[in-house]
């Protein structure tokens, strides 16, 4: 079992270069010259399967990207009162806000834990929410660069 003080620190750009950046408590990916936002990113050391399930988190991961629980998944930054250390040690909680790091070359996918099939991605425009589909190659960018920031 691995212990982790802290979360590590990401930046995410799709592979059209927009930046993903925290605008009123929304993820979006915008055209700019500004700086990516530094994601809090845990593995999910209770979910088995392919890749690296892991959970993103923004604000010092005090809101936690999640899918939601409902039948079809939305994706949402969800404020909760766990932080996301505290998700990292929670099994129960922890599969909504997991996602399966699924590198291809230089590049990542992210799918979905609780829905398989559905992967983060962005609009072809800039300043649109990142969002989650489930309809690949189609209009929807679903691959991005995945950089850790050392700390």
């Amino acid at each position: 079992i691995m212990d982790l003080p802290t979360p590590f620190i990401f930046t995410l750009r799709d592979v059209k270069q927009k930046v993903v950046r925290l605008q009123s408590n929304n993820l979006v990916a915008e055209t700019s010259n500004s700086d990516p936002e530094k994601l809090s990113v845990v593995p999910n050391r209770f979910v088995q399967g392919k890749q690296y399930p892991i959970i993103l988190g923004v604000q010092g991961g005090s809101s936690c990207l999640s899918c939601g629980t409902s039948a079809q998944p939305k994706l949402q930054l969800e404020v909760s009162n766990k932080q996301i250390m505290e998700l990292f040690e929670d099994k129960e909680q922890a599969t909504r806000f997991t996602f399966h790091n699924i590198p291809e070359g230089s590049t990542h996918r992210f799918e979905s834990a609780a829905y398989p099939g559905w992967f983060l991605c962005t609009s072809q425009k800039s300043s649109e929410p990142i969002h989650i589909t489930n309809r690949m190659g189609e209009t929807e960018i679903t691959e991005f660069y995945f950089n850790r920031i050392l700390t």
